[in-house]
This record gives structure tokens, sequence and C-alpha cells, in this order.
């Protein structure tokens, strides 16, 4: 019987740069890790031990060093998590090619973008997720992973593996296929838009169903009228996306801290 590994969801398209960009003043820190720059936020302490909680988080098309995703990073710092995201795109994001309000700026092509970026990450990202672990890793520690749109399969990788971390979530994924739902071994908490055109209805039955067949802890979170990138690029100004903008982080915070403090 030949099984299928179709596509659940798509590359990068136009409406990962939907949204605006929202004001405030990160708080992490700028690093270097195996070799790649990287964003580091940390939680509130009163003492001198390395946090036990460790979140390794992989950005949108954004990526790391951009307002937006700071932010949401420094959410998770704010609620007692050391966050850690690397800058895939080198410098490089799609943050460069935008003019905001406008859409991408003239001349600049996503897919020829995409290419080389997904191969450095896919490439770069296990060395750099060791080297992370070597540094940040004491008793006690335990390892939780979010991604976004482009982060999404990084975060999937994770749950594949036996012992690199304990649960994961991700929003508004890329890059999927019906494999990643296969091979996971560790919870998963999905938060999707009802209509996507990179992650169809279609599809998310599609993984649900693979999950279930396998009788795997996981969570479909699904919000109505809002669009692929809720979670990092909603319009804060409207109520209701401000509203499932917080609720997704607020689902991701819950679901990690249950298998964490398990």
């Amino acid at each position: 019987m030949t099984t299928t590994n179709k596509t659940l969801a798509g590359p990068v398209s136009d409406c990962c740069a939907q949204g605006m960009k929202h004001v405030g003043t990160p708080v992490g820190q700028k690093i270097n890790i195996g070799g790649m720059d990287t964003y580091i936020s940390y939680p509130p302490t009163s003492s001198s031990e390395k946090p036990k909680k460790i979140i390794l988080a992989f950005p949108d098309i954004f990526g790391t060093f951009y307002v937006n995703t700071d932010l949401v990073l420094d959410h998770f710092a704010s609620h007692g998590f050391l966050v850690i995201a690397p800058d895939y795109f080198q410098g490089d994001s799609v943050a460069k090619h935008v003019e905001e309000g406008v859409g991408f700026k003239p001349g600049f092509d996503l897919a020829t973008w995409v290419t080389p970026h997904i191969q450095f990450a896919k490439k770069a990202t296990p060395p750099w997720v060791k080297a992370v672990k070597e540094e940040f890793s004491a008793p006690g520690t335990q390892w939780a992973t979010i991604g976004y749109c482009f982060g999404a399969p990084f975060v999937m990788d994770l749950l594949a593996e036996d012992d690199a971390v304990v649960a994961g979530a991700f929003a508004h994924p890329a890059f999927l296929d019906e494999d990643h739902f296969r091979k996971i071994k560790k919870p998963l908490f999905m938060s999707l838009p009802d209509i996507d055109q990179l992650c169809p209805a279609e599809s998310r039955h599609v993984a649900e169903e693979i999950l279930t067949k396998k009788e795997h802890k996981y969570v479909a979170q699904l919000f109505g009228g809002v669009h692929h990138g809720f979670g990092t690029r909603a319009d804060i100004t409207n109520p209701y996306e401000k509203w499932v903008k917080e609720e997704c982080a607020k689902g991701f915070e819950a679901w990690l801290n249950l298998f964490l403090d398990a």
C-alpha cells in the first residue's frame, strides 16, 4: 500500500506579508550562538539561577529582530520562559523588502527570495539548536518550541525527536506535509484561521485525522474572521484581531506549561 505525503501547508506567499507593523520597544538582546545571530529574551528573575523553561522560537518571514516578532517573544519571556530565536534569514528578512501598508517593494520576488533562505535554514537550524542546548542546558532544564508560518516545520522537526523538546506549538503554518504529522512524538498545539490559502480546511482535516489515528496529544485552535499571519501581524487597532492574537499566545503559554510543569 502506497502512503501519500501530500503538502498540507504550502510555501510562503503574498498573504504572509499582510497585516500591520506593531509599535513597542523589545527588551531582548542580540547574541551569537553557533555562528548565527540570535534574539534572546530573559524572564523576570530575582536569582542567579539559569531559567528552567526554555523556548526555541522560529519566526515567520519577517524574522528575528523585527519588532512584531520580538514583542511576541518578549511576551513569553515575561511569563517565565527564556526565549531564544535564530536569525535564519541572516539579516535579509522580508521586512527589508516590504513597504508597510503598501506591499512588496518593486522588483522583489518572494519565490526567488525564499528558496535560498529555506535551504539555509534547514541546514543551519540543527547545529544552532545543538549549540543553544550546549550553552543553556542545566540540571532541571526543560525545552519547548514555537513557530509561526515559515517556522512551523522547524517546530515539527523537533517534535519528531525523542528528547529535543517536551511540547510545541505553531500558528498559521507554511511548508508542512503529511509526514510532519506522522513523525511527531511530542504534544502539538496548532493555532489556525478558518480560511488560509496556505493551509486550507481540507489540509487541516487531514492533519487532524493523522493525529487522531495515532492517538496523539494535540489541540487545533481555530479562529474565524482572521487571516494568515494573525499571530504576529494582527491589526491591533481592531479589538477582535487583537483578542485573537492574544488568545493565540495564551494558548501557546498554557499548552507549554501543561507539559513543562508535568
